[in-house]
């Protein structure tokens, strides 16, 4: 009998075959590392491998790559009141724009899996992206004349997106403002007043009144419950509890609580904290990922923070302690420079003392917002984070807007946790000024 002789082109065949494979079974049953073609930027290297949230289909165009980013930050550019939309740039007139710059397209400026060219707020184009449509600007405006070419977007300046607080409209009417208000406070939240007056006639629930037998190993835990908010406004351990189960997934947690505060738990899905557990994200992917956890984060986190991120990471499953909440839950997990320093600074001190003006990490971070009469607090922790003059509009409940622009814009002073006063004045408001003083000499020669 014969035997089969490999030919060289076999060994060829075979090598093929077996990366195929494994390829192939990476590909469709496994997490798809093999084909990450560079690390993502610090906005979405927590769904680096939930690739078909972006990568829909394999022959789609530039269209649905847009549409994939508008579907988790169009919200956020309309509520920005955008300074650069789309429809700017698809107006003839602004046709010749396109030439230095297709503004139409989110990933002209922000081009994933490029870390070599990745800047500050994932942005992949050199620092002079400003000038090439605006190189003019010294001829309009003398006053811009001995700016950098790369200082537009410096902090207080200007933003390609979200200008609302830097705009001059906003400027002049804060303009003079002293560094402390007469009236330095965040407003008061008001969920559960507004609770109290809809519902009169309903009085706290009791501890005897648990309708879970917990038994007496676990007292301390009915305890926590009765003495919480829940059992104020009647919600017994069977709202969480309904069919008497004990343990809950991350994913279960905010579903479990969003039932009730489902503006709370969208807000902190939109955050990086709870972004994991977005409906948005390809099932596979959520299965196989679970939600966030501190070592996965790119920031220096504590090394014992080591659990899943949920709603009850911070509140606690049964005590919603809302004071460790807005401190020490952050910083049982934050181990960075700005958090380390938080307890050497003004804020922690008015803070720890009890003032009505005290501010914690929550009350800048997660900042409370008005609408209507309501006041809610927003659990998307970077709503306001970057670029970080949006968090002006927290900063001006206690600060001028002059004194908080300044702070902001000092890098120094931020990774110190604003332990100290910021430099007097700041240029935005030298050329407010400027502005104001032509304007009235001006009414005056006419």
């Amino acid at each position: 009998m014969k035997s089969y002789q490999f030919k060289f082109w076999h060994f060829g065949l075979l090598v093929t075959l077996v990366i195929g494979s494994t390829a192939a079974y990476n590909l469709e049953f496994s997490d798809k590392t093999l084909f990450v073609s560079g690390e993502m930027s610090h906005g979405h290297h927590q769904i680096e491998l939930a690739c078909s949230s972006c990568h829909s289909d394999g022959f789609a165009g530039a269209d649905a790559m847009q549409q994939a980013c508008l579907n988790c930050h169009a919200d956020e550019l309309e509520l920005a009141n955008d300074s650069h939309p789309r429809k700017k740039f698809l107006d003839p007139r602004n046709a010749p724009l396109l030439t230095h710059l297709d503004a139409r397209q989110c990933v002209t400026c922000h081009t994933e899996h490029k870390p070599e060219i990745t800047r500050n707020m994932g942005v992949t184009l050199a620092g002079d992206f400003c000038f090439h449509c605006h190189s003019d600007i010294a001829d309009e405006r003398n006053s811009h004349q001995d700016f950098a070419f790369d200082s537009c977007a410096s902090a207080g300046c200007h933003n390609f997106h979200d200008n609302r607080t830097l705009y001059e409209d906003f400027l002049m009417a804060h303009v003079g403002q002293p560094a402390l208000l007469p009236e330095a406070r965040l407003p008061a939240r008001t969920a559960m007043q507004t609770w109290l007056q809809e519902n009169p006639r309903e009085e706290p629930l009791q501890l005897q009144q648990a309708d879970l037998n917990v038994g007496n190993a676990h007292g301390d835990i009915a305890a926590a419950w009765a003495g919480s908010a829940h059992a104020q406004v009647t919600v017994n351990c069977s709202g969480c509890h309904s069919d008497g189960q004990m343990q809950f997934s991350s994913r279960e947690i905010a579903e479990q609580c969003g039932s009730c505060h489902s503006e709370q738990r969208d807000a902190f899905i939109d955050g990086k904290h709870g972004m994991r557990l977005s409906a948005q994200l390809p099932q596979d992917f959520a299965a196989r990922s679970g939600a966030m956890s501190p070592p996965q984060a790119r920031l220096p986190m504590q090394a014992e923070a080591t659990g899943e991120l949920s709603c009850v990471s911070c509140h606690g499953p049964h005590e919603t302690d809302l004071q460790f909440a807005a401190v020490e839950a952050c910083l049982s997990c934050h181990n960075d420079k700005h958090s380390l320093a938080f307890k050497e600074s003004a804020h922690f001190r008015s803070w720890s003392a009890g003032a009505a003006d005290g501010v914690s990490c929550a009350g800048c971070h997660l900042p409370r917002e008005r609408d209507g009469e309501r006041v809610l607090v927003n659990h998307n922790q970077n709503h306001n984070l970057r670029p970080n003059d949006k968090m002006l509009p927290v900063c001006l409940n206690c600060h001028g807007a002059e004194f908080a622009l300044s702070a902001l814009a000092d890098k120094e002073l931020v990774g110190h946790n604003f332990n100290s006063k910021p430099a007097d004045g700041h240029k935005s408001f030298d050329l407010i000024r400027d502005r104001i003083a032509r304007i009235a000499n001006s009414k005056k020669t006419q």
